[in-house]
């Protein structure tokens, strides 16, 4: 498996909602491009108590399985611990797959087929791939008007991931946008990718207003992340050797 290595980079998003796309293009549309240049969408909706919404539970849920990632619906107390969890669980899965593509071209067999000494040993290896391997994380964030009160929970949660991240021995790029975003904008990028997340910018740039447009919002973290990478946003070849 030498083309396993920590040169290789994890693309993910994750969108923190409370709510039903209401603005823009289908956001499960938006997710599926995603997932054909390799990238990742998690979605954690955030709800208070007695909230309800069925719409949007569906919606986050197909957003989660076009873009081959996770969903959780969860009370704002717990937003910081699951989006640490969906983003190491997503990136685990990640590898697996392509450990197993691996495994097939070489041996004609995945993971599950191997005695459990060999399984164990393919664990292990995908336990230290993700420690090492880059991630590049955009953190797409709902702002419209009824996430008023879950605002500073948000903020927290965001940071909190990004700290558990630097303590991974792989390089960690992090964008962070908005949406709604200020006028008549869909999204608003609040931080171009740094290695950590700027929290000055969250306290000022998180203003909850208008409706929901998560279309928009996915659509503008692949191009951030196609940018980054230079790469042609017409690519919709699948994921590439580095995971993306």
């Amino acid at each position: 498996m030498d083309s396993l290595n920590k040169e290789a980079t994890i693309r993910q998003i994750l969108v923190i909602t409370d709510g039903y796309s209401n603005i823009g293009p289908d956001p499960v549309d938006a997710a599926r491009r995603a997932q054909k240049r390799g990238i990742v969408v998690n979605v954690i909706g955030v709800v208070d108590k007695g909230e309800t919404g069925g719409q949007g539970y569906d919606e986050a849920h197909s957003i989660a399985d076009a873009g081959g990632g996770m969903c959780r619906i969860v009370q704002p107390v717990d937003l910081s611990a699951t989006a640490q969890m969906m983003t190491h669980q997503t990136m685990q899965l990640t590898l697996q797959q392509v450990v197993n593509q691996e495994l097939l071209s070489v041996m004609g067999k995945t993971a599950e087929d191997l005695p459990p000494a060999e399984r164990t040993r393919i664990a292990q290896v995908v336990e230290k791939l993700e420690e090492e391997v880059a991630l590049q994380l955009v953190v797409a964030i709902d702002m419209s008007a009824s996430m008023k009160d879950k605002v500073d929970i948000v903020r927290e949660a965001v940071r909190d991931l990004a700290l558990s991240l630097q303590v991974r021995t792989g390089a960690l790029s992090v964008a962070v946008i908005a949406f709604p975003g200020s006028g008549d904008a869909p999204t608003r990028l609040v931080q171009p990718f740094a290695s950590q997340v700027d929290v000055r910018a969250l306290e000022s740039a998180l203003q909850p207003r208008g409706g929901t447009p998560t279309g928009p919002a996915i659509d503008h973290a692949v191009a951030l992340i196609l940018e980054y990478y230079q790469a042609p946003v017409e690519d919709e070849d699948g994921p590439r050797r580095d995971f993306a």
